[in-house]
């Protein structure tokens, strides 16, 4: 079973220091924020708490002038929900991003089935090797009278109506067949279409059993329009992505009078001149979109690049390799980890919630090259897979004062991200549960978890 996802026809869209060990409760109306820290609903109440975010960045965590909290006082907050033995056998973390100290640790070093919390690594490496500004391109090259349509793995490729990929939009096949149109003449073309980008299987370790019927994940590929699925705002994935883009986009040339005689699969010829080319948004938004909606298609796509652009291969095995080898040049600890896929559907991954505290310590520290990860957080009650937890009960001071990585699989539960506290300091957290008997019993769990971090200041 597998439930971390938000499908796109409902929902939307520098090294870091290891921590060093060590060792009041404020009522109130959250005004829930977007990842810009935008309001989406201001709350009125007699004293309101001031909205949440942004959390991450340098003026709220570096040199933090809020009280900092102790670890006895963070401990005393949280016990009651660690103890309660809905999260099975657990992880837990949370560290003080301004000084590094853990405030609280328990099995930090022991490395668990991760589900999509493992998206955050895979959103390190990409942004690490592939770079922030990195486009991915889809184009058409011809060779006399046969031109190919060659993916570049941007699986945020849609079919029309895109908008600029730069202002929030994304490239279309649509958009590419028009620029194609233009630079042939009247003759009829053949068409191939070549995916051969990606290598190896199509899908990962022990992925849960028929994830593209499911609507979990395609079959990874590295031409694909619409995240494959069977049409437009359908659940279920095609069983070949590249054959399914290859024909829309034939439609769309003959829309814009071009004949294609023939359409087959193949690779681009050695000598052919490329003739049209759209790009996907920066990989920062792509990062962005990946950790927002937990998009396991993206996920898988950007762990296969970076395996390609470091020379392990485009492959799960590739990127598997290649990611842990980028945490590794990132500084992180690496204690227990087994990085199956980029998108944590395998049950074969293994990360530790220290590896996690000291990503999410840099990203709140502002490290340039990693903030998309900050922004790409889904926020309590507004955002992602976020969206619809923290609304009510006793979590609901925490809507908009979490942002953090969702994570689920039969018997997985996962969060980890950052919170504000009650004195307003930013505090990173981590936890990770297996074995859980009730998946809904630890998912309230471990948002109580954060809940209390967000309304303890447990300086004290």
């Amino acid at each position: 079973m597998v439930d971390d996802v938000v499908f796109p026809f409902v929902g939307t869209r520098g090294q870091s220091k290891p921590p060093t060990r060590p060792g009041r409760t404020r009522v109130g109306v959250v005004a829930l924020a977007l990842l810009t820290g935008v309001l989406l609903a201001p709350a009125v109440a007699a004293n309101p708490i001031p909205p949440a975010g942004p959390v991450l960045g340098p003026t709220t965590v570096v040199g933090s002038k809020a009280p900092a909290p102790s670890p006895a006082g963070v401990e005393k907050a949280t016990a009651r929900v660690l103890a309660s033995g809905a999260l099975g056998a657990f992880s837990a973390l949370v560290v003080d991003p301004a000084t590094d100290q853990v405030l609280l640790e328990a099995n930090a070093d022991k490395a668990r089935i991760p589900a999509s919390t493992i998206k955050l690594l895979t959103a390190a490496a990409a942004l690490e090797v592939l770079g922030p500004k990195t486009r991915l391109v889809t184009k058409v090259v011809r060779d006399g009278n046969t031109i190919t349509l060659v993916g570049g793995g941007d699986t945020s490729l849609v079919r029309a109506r895109g908008g600029d990929p730069l202002a929030g939009g994304a490239a279309s096949l649509k958009a590419l067949a028009d620029l194609t149109a233009a630079a042939l003449s009247d003759e009829p073309v053949q068409l191939v279409y070549d995916d051969s980008l990606f290598t190896g299987p199509v899908t990962g370790p022990n992925w849960p059993k028929n994830a593209a019927r499911r609507g979990i994940a395609a079959p990874v590929s590295a031409l694909m329009v619409g995240e494959g699925r069977v049409r437009p705002g359908a659940l279920s994935r095609v069983g070949d992505p590249a054959k399914q883009a290859a024909e829309v986009f034939a439609g769309y040339l003959a829309k814009a009078g071009v004949e294609v005689a023939k359409t087959t699969a193949g690779k681009a010829a050695s000598g052919a001149t490329e003739i049209a080319r759209v790009e996907s948004p920066p990989v920062a938004d792509l990062v962005e979109q990946l950790l927002t909606d937990s998009n396991n298609d993206m996920g898988e796509s950007l762990a296969h690049l970076v395996g390609g652009a470091t020379g392990a291969g485009a492959s799960f095995s590739g990127g598997a390799r290649a990611v842990t080898a980028s945490l590794k040049t990132l500084g992180l600890p690496t204690t227990g980890l087994v990085v199956a896929d980029g998108s944590g559907l395998s049950s074969s991954d293994r990360v530790s919630v220290e590896t996690y505290g000291a990503l999410l310590a840099a990203v709140a520290r502002n490290t340039p090259d990693l903030s998309a990860i900050g922004s790409g957080l889904p926020v309590a009650g507004a955002t992602g897979t976020l969206a619809n937890r923290f609304l009510s009960g006793p979590t609901k001071r925490g809507a908009g004062y979490v942002h953090a990585k969702t994570g689920s699989l039969t018997g997985v539960i996962g969060l980890a991200g950052t919170v504000k506290d009650a004195d307003g300091r930013v505090l990173v957290f981590s936890i990770i549960a297996n074995d859980v008997k009730s998946l809904n019993a630890a998912r309230n769990s471990v948002d109580l978890f954060a809940t209390k971090l967000a309304k303890c200041g447990c300086s004290g």
